[in-house]
C-alpha cells in the first residue's frame, strides 16, 4: 500500500498541477464554462410558470395566442396599433384608396393582423372583442374599433405579479454566482495548483486530501451532469488545450476518485518531503504565483494560445470544407402507429410491406442521421448583415494577399470604453492605407447603432455568433490582424498597438 500511496499521490498532485496551470492561461474562457453551469443549472431550477394569453374575436372568429412569462417580468404589453394611411390612387386617378395595417401584440408577440381599407371616412371597418389573462385566469377586457383613417396606438400593461411564482433561494443563488464566474475561476485554478503541490511534498495530507475529495467531487458531478444531460457539452477541463468530450472528462474524473481514494486508504505512508516551515513558504510562492499568473493571462492574452485563431493559422482552411469532403448522410424515416404504440420504418423495412393493411396509421417522416459528415474545425464564424441573412464569410476570405483587421466586440454594453480612443486611431489609420476593417459583433442593431453615435465610430458593424467571437479573442474589444487568410497578430483592449507599431507589425 506505500507504494501504490505514493505512486498516486504523485499521479494526483501533477495532474492537478497540469490542470490547473493549463486554466490558469484563459481563466476567461474557464469563466465561460462556469457561467454556462450557473445559467444552466439556474433556468433548470426555475419553477415553470403559466402563460400569458390573448383572445381576439372578430367576425371571422376567434384567435387564441400564448406567450411565456418570467419570474423577473411583472408585467407585459398588450399593444393595439395601426399603420399610416397610405394612398394608392385608382386607375382613373381621380379617386383613391387607403391602406393601413393594424396589429395587435402581446409580449412582443404578434398575434393579429390585418390589412384595412378604406374609401370613406368615419367608417368602422373592423372591431374586435380582446380578453387578455394568465393561465385560467382572464385579467382583463378590451374592445377595439378600427375606424377608416383613424391611427391607433394603445399599450395596455397586463400586471401579472400576483400570478407569477417566485424563485427559489437556489435560483437566485445560481445567477447571482454567475456575476462572480472570473473570480470564481481563478479561485479554482489556484486551489488546483496549490492543492496539486502540496499533496507532492506531502504538507498535512489529511486536510489536503478532505479538500481533494470535496474538489473532485465537485468536478466529477458537473462533467457527469454534462455527460448525461448533454449540457455545457466541453466543461473545459483543459481549457482548449485539451479537448474532451462529457463523457471524456467524467471518466478522467472517476479515475482521479479511485486515485484519491487510494491515497487516503495509505495515508499514514504520506511522508512529508520538507521541513513544515519551508513548505509553508513553498506553498506561499505557489499561490502569489498562480494568482499573479492567472490574472496576467485575464487582464492581457493567454500566454499559450490555444484558441483556432491564433497566430500562424489559415482561417479559411479552418472554415471552409475541402472540395470532395463527405457530407452528412441521412435515411428517411416513418413513423406509424399501431394500437397507440409508435413504431420508426425505414423505406427498406417498409418495402413488399402493406403497413395500412397490417392496421397501422402514418404519424410522421423525419430524417434520421446514419453517417456524419466532414465538419470544419470552426464552423460557426459568421459575418452576417443587421438583418442576419447574408453571410459576408467568402468576401472576407476572397482577398488572400492583403492586410485585413477582425475588430471583436462581443457586446457594446460591456466593452473597455478605455480604449475607444486608441481603436479609433487603428481604425483611421486602416482607413488611410485602405486595410479592410471587420468590426465584429454579437449585440443587437439598436444597441450597436447607439454605441457608433455615443463614441462616433464611423464604420459599419458585422453580426456573428456570441460564442465564436468568445472563441476568437479573450477580450472585448480585441483586434485580429489578418495577412491574407492567416493571422498575424493579437491585441487585447489592454495592449493595443499605436498607430506607428500597428503599421510596421503590417509592413513586416
Amino acid at each position: 500500500m506505500k507504494y501504490l500511496a505514493n505512486f498516486f499521490r504523485v499521479f494526483v498532485g501533477l495532474l492537478f498541477i497540469f490542470s490547473g496551470l493549463i486554466k490558469s492561461n484563459d481563466p476567461t474562457g474557464f469563466s465561460y464554462k462556469l457561467d454556462e453551469y450557473f445559467s444552466v443549472f439556474s433556468e433548470e431550477l426555475e419553477p415553470e410558470q403559466d402563460s400569458i394569453y390573448a383572445s381576439i374575436t372578430t367576425l371571422d372568429g376567434t384567435l387564441t395566442v400564448k406567450a411565456p412569462t418570467f419570474a423577473t417580468t411583472e408585467s407585459y404589453p398588450l399593444t393595439i396599433s395601426t399603420t399610416t394611411w397610405m394612398e394608392v390612387p385608382l386607375d382613373d386617378l381621380q379617386d383613391a384608396v387607403y391602406f393601413s395595417d393594424a396589429t395587435i401584440s402581446i409580449a412582443g408577440l404578434e398575434m393579429f393582423t390585418t390589412s384595412l381599407n378604406a374609401q370613406d371616412s368615419n367608417k368602422v371597418l373592423l372591431e374586435a372583442q380582446i380578453a387578455y389573462g394568465i393561465g385560467d385566469k382572464q385579467l382583463g377586457k378590451e374592445k377595439v374599433a378600427f375606424t377608416s383613417f383613424d391611427v391607433i396606438s394603445k399599450t395596455i400593461n397586463v400586471d401579472v405579479s400576483s400570478h407569477i411564482l417566485a424563485n427559489s433561494w437556489l435560483v437566485n443563488f445560481f445567477q447571482l454566482m454567475r456575476q462572480y464566474a472570473l473570480a470564481l475561476a481563478i479561485f479554482l485554478c489556484v486551489l488546483e495548483i496549490v492543492l496539486g503541490l502540496a499533496l507532492l511534498i506531502g504538507w498535512s495530507p489529511r486536510l489536503i486530501i478532505a479538500l481533494l475529495i470535496l474538489l473532485i467531487v465537485f468536478f466529477t458531478f458537473l462533467t457527469w451532469y454534462s455527460a448525461y444531460f448533454n449540457k455545457v457539452t466541453d466543461c473545459g477541463c483543459f481549457g482548449d488545450a485539451i479537448k474532451l468530450t462529457p463523457w471524456e472528462s467524467f471518466y478522467k474524473d472517476i479515475i482521479l476518485c479511485i486515485s484519491i481514494f487510494f491515497i487516503t486508504a495509505g495515508i499514514t505512508h504520506i511522508k512529508p518531503i520538507f521541513s513544515k516551515p519551508f513548505a509553508v513558504k513553498l506553498l506561499t510562492i505557489s499561490v502569489v504565483f498562480s494568482v499573479s499568473f492567472a490574472v496576467y493571462c485575464w487582464h492581457y492574452l493567454p500566454v499559450k494560445n490555444f484558441l483556432k485563431f491564433k497566430k500562424g493559422n489559415n482561417i479559411k482552411e479552418l472554415v471552409v470544407l475541402p472540395d470532395g469532403a463527405p457530407s452528412d448522410v441521412y435515411e428517411n424515416i416513418f413513423i406509424y402507429t399501431k394500437d397507440g404504440v409508435d413504431e420508426e420504418f425505414s423505406l427498406a423495412e417498409m418495402s413488399g410491406r402493406d403497413l395500412k393493411d397490417e392496421g397501422y396509421e402514418f404519424v410522421d417522416r423525419r430524417d434520421k442521421l446514419i453517417s456524419k459528415g466532414y465538419e470544419p474545425e470552426i464552423h460557426d464564424f459568421k459575418i452576417m448583415d443587421e438583418t442576419r441573412d447574408n453571410n459576408y464569410v467568402d468576401n472576407f476570405f476572397a482577398n488572400d494577399t492583403a492586410h485585413k483587421i477582425l475588430i471583436v466586440i462581443n457586446e457594446v454594453d460591456k466593452v473597455n470604453t478605455k480604449t475607444i480612443g486608441e481603436l479609433k486611431d487603428i481604425i483611421k489609420a486602416c482607413k488611410k492605407e485602405g486595410i479592410d476593417i471587420y468590426p465584429l459583433t454579437a449585440s443587437n442593431s439598436q444597441k450597436v447603432d447607439a454605441f457608433s453615435q455615443e463614441y462616433q465610430l464611423n464604420i459599419p458593424f458585422y453580426y456573428g455568433d456570441k460564442t465564436n467571437l468568445k472563441s476568437i479573442i479573450r477580450s472585448n474589444p480585441g483586434l485580429v490582424l489578418f495577412n491574407g487568410n492567416v493571422v498575424q497578430k493579437n491585441w487585447p483592449s489592454t495592449r493595443l498597438p499605436s498607430v506607428k507599431h500597428f503599421l510596421k507589425k503590417i509592413a513586416e
